[in-house]
């Protein structure tokens, strides 16, 4: 970066003091909503203008660094062109971007022009070529007979040049070993690798996803592996625990080789903890669900586990400190994946003392 300090500094205090003004920081909860700027330019006091990256997952390279990831969606849709506004989400404030296909359209087109907007519009303000992608599957970790017959799904999410897969409803150990340890992997012995029980399905096809990623195909295939299972894979890989069925089975899902975050679910677990009571039909939702005792038991336990089996924790957060997704509380419980806005994103890292630009 040629910009010293100083004036990176004020640069960002700047337009730290405008966002506040137009009270963009006074709202709360996750998601790309908002059709204002995708940045706002305020950076940590602690950032390094200097800084040089050193890895292509930008993810990857914060965890290594004991800071926290921050992520929204990508503003894709009916009616958005995904070219462009992978463009546009080039240069987002999120270090990562969720492109949610648990819900919305399984497109491989899509997901593959956005990947190439993304690219075309860095690079990231830290140096990155694009941020961090990963996507939220329609595969869902059922049990082993159906992982199989839909891996190939995480396979193609892969070739559109995406960094990590995260799985939903992640109810049976063993349809997760097949995802992490098959579906998303090659056959390779990768050095410095633990070696896993079962082996990769991927095969030499990953041509558009090494363009995505600016290396050649040799070099896609000696990195595009699982992150910590391998130092220098720069794939990731995370499951969600998000019903009563995957909390029976939590302890094995998450002592799987080859996981690198998981959730709670608040959102699904709510469903299954209370059944339809937890919707109102003619009132809005409670202020705050993940509070509830039941919902705090669930949360801890995942939370014990990530930190057990050295996993990434994944919840929300918020700037509102009698929320109990309180940005500060979660960064001190350990979380390292935050789901949330650029409000709480600028709290998180002051706090944290980040040195990579946003």
């Amino acid at each position: 970066m040629s910009m010293n300090k100083r004036d990176f500094l004020t640069a960002s205090a700047g337009l730290g003091a405008a966002f506040m003004a137009t009270g963009a920081l006074a709202q709360a909860g996750p998601g790309p909503r908002s059709a204002p700027p995708v940045n706002s330019g305020v950076q940590p006091s602690s950032v390094d203008p200097h800084y040089k990256p050193r890895r292509i997952n930008k993810a990857i390279e914060l965890w290594e660094d004991g800071q926290a990831v921050y992520y929204t969606g990508t503003g894709t849709g009916p009616g958005v062109d995904p070219y462009a506004q992978g463009v546009r989400m080039a240069r987002t404030w999120a270090d990562a971007l969720c492109y949610e296909c648990e819900h919305g359209a399984l497109d491989f087109t899509a997901i593959r022009e956005f990947m190439r907007g993304l690219r075309d519009g860095g690079p990231t303000r830290s140096g990155h070529r694009f941020p961090a992608v990963f996507v939220s599957t329609p595969i869902i970790g059922l049990d082993e007979a159906y992982m199989r017959a839909n891996s190939w799904v995480l396979g193609q999410l892969l070739d559109c040049g995406v960094m990590g897969i995260h799985i939903c409803h992640a109810r049976d150990p063993k349809a997760i070993q097949v995802a992490a340890q098959m579906a998303v992997r090659y056959p390779f012995d990768y050095p410095d690798t633990p070696k896993v029980p079962m082996r990769g399905l991927r095969g030499s096809s990953a041509g558009y996803a090494a363009e995505i990623w600016g290396v050649t195909g040799n070099k896609y295939c000696h990195i595009a592996d699982t992150w910590p299972l391998n130092p220098r894979g720069e794939l990731f890989f995370g499951v969600k625990i998000e019903d009563t069925i995957a909390d029976m089975n939590v302890a094995q899902t998450l002592a799987v080789p080859g996981i690198t975050m998981a959730e709670w679910g608040p959102g699904d677990h709510n469903y299954w903890l209370k059944g339809l009571d937890a919707i109102p039909e003619d009132e809005p939702m409670p202020r705050d669900i993940g509070a509830r005792p039941d919902m705090q038991a669930v949360r801890q336990r995942v939370l014990d586990l990530c930190r057990k089996n050295n996993l990434k924790f994944l919840n929300s957060g918020t700037p509102d400190a009698s929320m109990s997704d309180y940005i500060i509380k979660q960064l001190q419980d350990g979380a390292m994946v935050i789901e949330s806005r650029e409000d709480t994103a600028i709290i998180g890292r002051e706090f944290s003392k980040r040195k990579m630009p946003v």
